[in-house]
């Protein structure tokens, strides 16, 4: 199916493959996409249900999907360049502490020091250059591994926070939560 596709590259990178939790994955999908517009959309709506399951809602979701849809738009259009030759791939991965997403694509790389600042009066009214900057703020790690033979992969992770039975947190304070 995708010949090119390496054996020795892990699709999370070092940092994130670290044992810090010795927790088996609950869940993992793993994707392959073909480098269009369309599949942009396809990959979102896997990963919100994906991100749904694990249980995140509201904000949280959103803010989940529309980082995995920057990434992904960005492996399609600037990795891949929109050839129909290459693919991209995302895996999601759950433990009960954590989400996981990992994009790998078989573009050339990027330098995240060399991306402009969005907020930047330079470039603040385009129309484009805001999807890094999003999933980075989005998620609780944001990680970028160029593979010495090509191919890149960013590899996101969202903590998954528990919880209380009758609280929830909001805005840094934890309130009593309404009863009806």
């Amino acid at each position: 199916m995708l010949g090119t596709l390496r054996k020795d590259i892990h699709p999370f990178p070092k940092e994130v493959n670290l044992m810090r939790h010795l927790t088996e994955p609950s869940e993992t999908i793993t994707r392959t996409l073909d480098s269009t517009i369309a599949t942009i959309d396809r990959a979102e709506s896997a990963t919100l249900e994906f991100a749904q399951r694990a249980g995140f809602l509201g904000n949280e979701l959103e803010k989940v999907g529309l980082a995995v849809r920057e990434v992904v738009a960005n492996a399609i259009i600037h990795g891949n360049r929109l050839d129909y030759q290459k693919k991209v791939v995302l895996t999601l991965l759950r433990t009960p502490e954590e989400l996981k997403v990992a994009v790998w694509d078989q573009g050339q790389g990027f330098d995240l020091d060399c991306l402009p600042d969005p907020r930047s009066p330079e470039v603040l009214l385009n129309d484009h250059g805001r999807g890094i900057y999003m999933a980075r703020a989005f998620m609780d790690e944001f990680h970028v591994e160029t593979g010495s033979a090509g191919g890149t992969t960013v590899s996101l992770v969202k903590y998954i926070r528990k919880r209380k039975i009758g609280r929830e947190q909001s805005g840094g304070s934890v309130r009593q939560a309404a009863r009806s």
